[in-house]
């Protein structure tokens, strides 16, 4: 049994290690470098302006709000979710993680774990950015610092819920991209805004409603906070993604 135990933990953590140093280390990475790239620039810009001192946090948190967590937060995962295990599948590098004693669904579940960490790295790096760029030229305080706290434990808790959403589509789909782009601009780009029950059909959603309840300020601060309903909705999310993910990498025939 320990012998068992002992094989399982190399073997994820093999795949973990791996994979954590592919996501971070290939090409994507200029893709995330042009997007922090692009939050210092904007964050910077909008900084720069002459803000009301009762205005400045609520301003921060806004743009912080409507960059990460609408925008660069699903779109940054669907790029790496979508692609980890596709590229694999494709260039056929797949065969030596299927062909290895351990088992599909563990082999899975390191794929999962290393995409959670990377996302959550780089996400904390965007955060940061951001923060720095705009709230070091108006001034940092222990409200600012707040700001920032909750952006990266709010991206952080995005990033392990889009995860397990993208990585099963990298398995159910050839071209899973197409599902990432419908997902994070038409299902919560715009069905997300729109009035009624249906906006609330999201990962957005959850987030914020997460979020609500850890900041005052934005439009964030004043969204309808998580209760234990929610909170319940996004675990069995997550779980019913991660297990369906597993089933099927168990299970599916690969070229």
């Amino acid at each position: 049994m320990d012998l068992n135990l002992n094989a399982i933990y190399s073997g994820l953590y093999a795949i973990i290690k791996y994979s954590t140093k592919k996501i971070l280390f290939k090409k994507q990475w200029i893709i995330t470098l042009l997007i922090v790239i692009l939050m210092g620039f904007v964050m910077g810009y909008a900084g720069s302006q002459d803000w009301a001192d009762a205005d400045i946090l609520d301003a921060g948190m806004e743009l912080m709000d409507l960059l990460i967590l609408s925008f660069i937060l699903p779109i940054i995962s669907m790029i790496y979710g979508a692609s980890l295990l596709r590229n694999e599948i494709e260039d056929k590098s797949i065969t030596q993680v299927i062909i290895a004693p351990l088992d599909r669904s563990i082999s899975y579940l390191g794929y999962y774990i290393s995409l959670v960490l990377s996302l959550s790295l780089i996400m904390a790096v965007v955060c940061i950015v951001g923060w720095l760029a705009f709230f070091g030229q108006v001034g940092v305080d222990g409200d600012a610092a707040g700001i920032l706290g909750t952006m990266i434990v709010l991206t952080t808790i995005g990033s392990a819920v889009y995860s397990a959403m993208f990585l099963l589509t990298s398995i159910m789909f050839k071209r899973p991209i197409y599902f990432g782009l419908f997902y994070a601009f038409i299902w919560e780009g715009f069905i997300g805004l729109m009035p009624g029950a249906i906006g609330q059909y999201t990962i957005k959603h959850f987030i914020r409603s997460i979020g609500a309840g850890m900041t005052d300020f934005g439009s964030l601060g004043s969204y309808m906070e998580a209760d234990g309903g929610i909170y319940g909705a996004l675990i069995m999310l997550m779980i019913v993604l991660l297990g369906i993910g597993a089933l099927l990498f168990k299970n599916k025939e690969f070229p």
